[in-house]
């Protein structure tokens, strides 16, 4: 399991470098064509799925090159068995580049596979998956994917959505100014089940 990627942007929001195991992370998960050689020179954006999640991206873009400040966000980046709980640090850097550095902190099987396909268009079924924290809508509250199905099966599903960012991640930014620290304390959605009750430290710059 790799443990570190990271890619740099330009002012224009293109890639133009890839490193530590990004080519490896790619190839694992089966997706040869995100390799770096594939990506380099193409914008960030047409690798994020959803409007909203778009206009996360460069709400979190525009505030790190504006306020020349990093900051570190948690999320997840889940496979249909796995859980991974990640951190993303982002970086401004001369010329308007911006770095992104992805380090694993963690995972954790699920009880039952879950497979996620994305929706050409939004149906009246269709549904809304967090892109930071990978919940999934039900009703009026955000779950596990495991939990849409009802009873105890542990059989494989599969469930077909499309992406947004649900309210309390659409926070995260908006916790941030120039005069607070640069990480914010994960809640129980970035923490596997295994360190949920570790005492936090901040990171050091």
């Amino acid at each position: 399991m790799t443990s570190l990627v990271d890619f740099t942007l330009n002012a224009n929001d293109e890639i133009i470098t890839v490193g530590h195991d990004w080519d490896q992370f790619a190839l694992e998960n089966g997706a040869p064509e995100l390799t770096g050689q594939q990506i380099m020179g193409q914008p960030l954006l047409d690798f994020v799925t959803g409007k909203v999640t778009r206009q996360f991206v460069l709400a979190l873009l525009h505030f790190v090159r504006y306020q020349q400040q990093s900051i570190q966000l948690h999320y997840r980046c889940d496979s249909a068995n796995i859980r991974r709980f990640m951190l993303m640090s982002v970086s401004p850097q001369d010329s308007g580049n911006v770095h992104f550095l992805h380090k694993l902190l963690g995972t954790e099987p699920r009880q039952r596979s879950v497979y996620i396909a994305t929706a050409i268009q939004r149906g009246q079924d269709t549904t809304v998956r967090c892109s930071m924290c990978n919940l999934v809508k039900s009703k009026q509250a955000w779950v596990e994917p495991d939990q849409l199905q009802s009873g105890n099966s542990r059989q494989s599903s599969e469930l077909l959505v499309i992406y947004g960012i649900c309210e309390t991640c659409a926070t995260l930014l908006e916790s941030y100014d120039t005069s607070q620290s640069i990480s914010k304390k994960p809640d129980s959605r970035f923490l596997s089940s295994n360190r949920k009750n570790d005492t936090y430290v901040e990171p050091v710059e």
